[in-house]
């Protein structure tokens, strides 16, 4: 491949599609020197791909979804690959195995490098520069590999991956440097995390990670992280300078360490918070607060420890925590070695406290202490054990000189004067720390954008809070108010919780409390009422958080007085009054939200940030149902796992879709079906039964296909066929739907009546010239059999032949089964059917390979999807004869024949209408006189061609009173709303 060398190819899409003689797909592709610019090619078969010029020699630039989409087995060596999309990829990988060698990725998104679903990635002596690298679902190996300068984290392994990361370079994450997730098992060693703005790495949800020979420079919070179950070995590390703690372990998350060195963490060495941890020979020096700081539900053993020169406490316990500490010393710390407070429990075994500036050891009264071999001597203050020790003895304890004083009660240090689990700046409602409450975020499945956009306010508040401090000003004021936009079950109420109580413990806010209200609670049927309703939500919400849900309710007239406007101005009012003292949580739909910002003028300035909440992934899916098992002691089988991913990827995710509330439907119903399963028992199942999910419990099997039960809305199926009905002309069309809705309303009598029926086809060729109406028919039939349940979903997926058919061989199948997938439990309306059967210009016809891929998926689906396929009548003709499998699967042909000249008359003055015009008899008898000069015109573009009229029309009409206005004249509402003969203009 080659900008000028003779019989070169110029792209990579040519040399992959190179016939034998040359370089086809499957073979080695050589790439001279030079910038190759609009690349963007996805292919799924085997190649290398090498740049002659060696490493660096090459660049391919791309603007695509991915500059480079592979599914095959491909090696690419010496490229650099960019992609300049803000949303685009440099490589995107699934379900096939990628090798890079001494290659650059380089993208202007979050994401730069993604293998997902089985792929397997391995990249070696590369560099990733501003996007991240993600495997998901995968697996693979990094070696001699940086990453850096990314948005948000650099690595992130998810899905139950398998990665082993080598001698890798990670810096300047704006993140996590490396997150692993959702039960992956990464092997990471030797390799050197710098300067991420968040955690160096975050282990999480189930996953295990093993980390060894590694260092960790620059943290700007804690430089490793175990939470939510995740499992962290951590051997032989070096971590210098965390912005926070070096190691921190909470939420139920685990972690092993031997032998890792901490120097210098701004706050605190270790901290374990409802979590597990075992320390053998580590090493905490100069921690800013405690060495170690150890708090509720904390199981914690410590053997060979060394902490020296820890700001404030050496080791520190909180209630609950459960503590041992073997062989450890503890010297040269602030206020105490050791101090326990009321409720720890801590186990001393030949552990040598000495040369602290405070006491050795203090427990508080209700302390619990077992105490065996300790040498306490050198401190600066004596020794406080109001709650004795247990059985064993304390050794060698000197007395401080008399000159010194005891402390003062109130200047006593216990463990909770130091950080806890999480570095507070304060607490919030619950009296939770910030970072405690943004690791409940951070737990939280999905919302990654959700995440950042709290996480960067929080930021902006804690260094307003530190420039206050520090007697700078603040800077400028920071914007508090948010709209939550997207769909319904994302999680929209548990962030705005959190989001009060992170402001809480900022200080931002003095209470952190979330009062959460609807349109109810704010509008009142009586005048004057509203305002005083939304006053006293309010005044409840001052010192925290005001969540209104649905806020969009209160821009919608729901009477003829808009008592919801009245809502919106008074808290326009309130939230300027009281700035200061509370921040205002608007919730919504997205399109919705938007209509209600531009309720009042105040409304888009208090509001300045929107923050979106996208669905669900599938998988993510999963994983929330999964959690609903966990927590009631269910779990869930293999095939149970299976089912429920394969049904949440069949389920159309549009904005109404449930999310998280559908979830917990799926599961509950599984209990309930579950229960039905065993409750007839004749012997008691054991406990691992009862606690099992199979997929025969799940209610999702048939989730997208057709239903023969009674209607499942007798109203909507009324209300669309008004619809058809108030269509203009089309009577042939209107008859042939209720001749169908017919067959389907036979079939279940009969079927009721237990006679056979034949299986409902609703499969169609709507024929006839364009502008007819056949992409709103398409519509109304998809929304009627929805309405009668033979449809799960109803929505109707438009497609040409350029949706469906691609360039090379393997490609026009896998775009026309990804069309269907997106149509299941819907429409698939394929305007234009027949140029599927007409060659696109090359030797090979790809678009009889769609054709035979759709028979096929047809017959797969049969019960799932309705095929309408549409265009001129003649050549629809040629199409069923293109398959012999097609004309039968097709029920039947429905004739779109051209508008006559009334019916066009009707359309204009409906369109007209519509737009608040008026067409007076006289206009009409020249639009008549006009549309039957041009006749032939009208016959081949219909309701188009008189779209196109109306528009040219009201142009007209514009031209027209807009000079009359000019001459001085004073424009009346009837000269502004009518059109007049003189308007009607091609």
């Amino acid at each position: 491949m080659s900008h000028s060398s003779p019989r070169a190819y110029r792209t990579v899409l040519e040399a992959l599609q190179a016939p034998l003689a040359y370089a086809a797909a499957g073979r080695h592709i050589l790439i001279e020197p030079g910038l190759y610019p609009n690349t963007g090619f996805r292919s799924s078969g085997d190649f290398v791909m090498t740049a002659v010029g060696g490493p660096g020699s090459v660049t391919l630039d791309g603007a695509t979804d991915a500059t480079v989409e592979v599914t095959g087995k491909v090696t690419l060596q010496g490229l650099i690959v960019r992609n300049w999309s803000a949303e685009g990829l440099a490589l995107e990988l699934a379900e096939g195995s990628v090798l890079a060698e001494h290659c650059e990725f380089t993208t202007r998104s979050d994401l730069a490098v993604r293998a997902s679903h089985g792929a397997q990635l391995a990249l070696r002596e590369c560099q990733v520069q501003d996007g991240a690298v993600v495997y998901s679902a995968s697996s693979g190996v990094m070696e001699g590999t940086s990453v850096g300068g990314t948005e948000g984290n650099a690595v992130a392994i998810r899905s139950g991956s398998t990665v082993t990361l080598r001698e890798c370079r990670i810096s300047d994450a704006g993140g996590h440097g490396i997150w692993v997730t959702e039960g992956s098992r990464p092997l990471i060693e030797q390799c050197t995390i710098s300067d991420p703005t968040s955690a160096g790495i975050r282990v999480d949800d189930r996953a295990d990670a093993a980390i060894r020979n590694c260092a960790f420079h620059g943290s700007g919070q804690s430089s490793l992280i175990a939470l939510e179950k995740g499992k962290a070995v951590a051997e032989d590390c070096l971590i210098q300078d965390a912005g926070a703690d070096a190691l921190w372990v909470a939420t139920g998350g685990s972690l092993t360490a031997r032998r890792i060195k901490m120097e210098s963490p701004q706050r605190t060495g270790v901290v374990v918070e409802k979590g597990v941890a075992l320390l053998e020979d580590c090493d905490v020096r100069n921690a800013g607060t405690n060495g170690l700081s150890l708090t509720a539900h904390a199981e914690v053993t410590v053997v060979r420890g060394r902490i020296t020169d820890a700001g404030k406490i050496g080791a520190g316990l909180g209630p609950g925590a459960r503590v041992v500490l073997d062989g450890t010393r503890i010297s040269g710390s602030g206020l105490a070695g050791v101090s326990v407070e009321a409720g720890g429990r801590l186990t001393l075994r030949d552990c040598t406290v000495v040369d602290n500036h405070g006491a050795g050891v203090i427990a508080g009264e209700g302390a619990h202490m077992d105490v065996t071999g300790l040498t306490s001597e050198r401190n600066q203050k004596p020794d406080r054990l109001d709650g004795r020790p247990r059985g064993g003895t304390t050794t060698q304890v000197t007395e401080p000189t008399p000159a010194e004083e005891p402390p003062k009660p109130e200047e006593e240090p216990t463990a909770s004067k130091g950080p806890e689990a999480a570095p507070p700046s304060g607490e919030g409602a619950d009296g939770k720390s910030a970072d405690v409450l943004l690791a409940r975020l951070d737990g939280m499945v999905g919302l990654a954008g959700v995440k950042r956009e709290i996480r960067k306010l929080t930021n902006l508040q804690k260094v307003a809070e530190r420039r206050r401090l520090a007697g700078l000003p603040p800077g400028p004021s920071i914007g508090r108010h948010m709209v939550f936009a997207g769909p319904p079950g994302t999680g929209k109420t548990t962030v705005a919780r959190l989001y009060g109580g992170i402001l809480a413990a900022l200080g931002v806010v003095e209470k952190g409390q979330v009062v959460e209200v609807s349109r109810a609670d704010l509008v009142s049927e009586n005048v004057g009422g509203t305002a005083l309703r939304t006053s006293e939500v309010f005044q409840r919400a001052l010192g925290g958080v005001l969540f209104i849900d649905e806020a969009y309710t209160l821009s919608r007239r729901a009477t003829g007085t808009d008592f919801g406007q009245e809502a919106i101005d008074t808290l326009v009012k309130l939230m300027e009054d009281h700035r200061e003292e509370v921040v205002v949580v608007a919730a919504g739909y997205s399109a919705e939200m938007r209509e209600f910002l531009a309720a009042n003028p105040g409304l888009k300035s208090r509001f300045s940030r929107t923050v979106e909440f996208e669905n669900y992934s599938p998988a993510e899916l999963l994983q929330i149902t999964e959690s609903h098992a966990v927590r009631d002691g269910y779990r869930l089988a293999e095939d149970a796992r299976a089912a429920i991913l394969a049904h949440f990827t069949s389920v159309r995710r549009d904005a109404t879709f449930g999310n998280g509330r559908a979830a917990r439907q799926v599961f509950e119903g599984a209990v309930e079906r579950q229960a039905q399963r065993l409750a007839d028992l004749e012997e008691l199942p054991s406990g691992e039964v009862l606690s099992l999910l199979v997929a025969e419990d799940l209610d999702v099997g048939g989730g997208l296909a057709a239903r023969f039960g009674e209607a499942r809305d007798p109203a909507q199926v009324s209300t669309v066929l008004a619809r058809l009905t108030a269509m203009t002309g089309l009577e042939e069309v209107k008859r042939e739907i209720g001749d169908l809705l017919d067959v389907l309303a036979s079939a279940r009598r009969r079927r009721a009546a237990g006679l056979e029926a034949e299986p409902f086809t609703g499969h169609l060729i709507f024929a006839g010239p364009p502008g007819t109406g056949k992409t709103t028919v398409a519509r109304l039939y998809g929304e009627l059999l929805t309405a009668l349940g033979v449809l799960a979903q109803g929505q109707v997926v438009e497609a040409a032949r350029v949706d469906l058919v691609g360039q090379y061989v393997g490609q026009t199948a896998q775009k026309t089964t990804e069309v269907f997938q997106q149509a299941r439990g819907g429409v698939l309306f394929i305007d234009e059917a027949y140029t599927l059967a007409r060659p696109g210009g090359s030797g090979h016809d790809f678009g009889q390979e769609a054709i035979d891929t759709l028979v096929k998926l047809m017959e797969d689906h049969r019960d799932e999807v309705i095929v309408i396929a549409a265009g001129y009548t003649t050549e629809m003709e040629g199409f069923l004869a293109t398959n012999p499998g097609l004309a039968s699967r097709f029920a039947r042909t429905l004739n779109f024949t051209p508008y006559p000249v009334d019916g066009l008359v009707s359309i204009f003055v409906g369109k007209a209408q519509a737009a608040d015009y008026r067409v007076p008899d006289h206009t009409r008898q020249a639009l008549t006189t006009y549309l039957t000069a041009n006749r032939d015109r009208f016959r081949e573009g219909n309701g188009r061609e008189v779209d196109k009229l109306v528009r040219s029309a009201m142009t007209a009409h514009a031209r027209r009173t807009e000079q009359l206005a000019n001459t001085g004249a004073q424009l009346t509402t009837e000269q502004l709303a009518t059109l007049l003969p003189e308007d009607i203009t091609p």
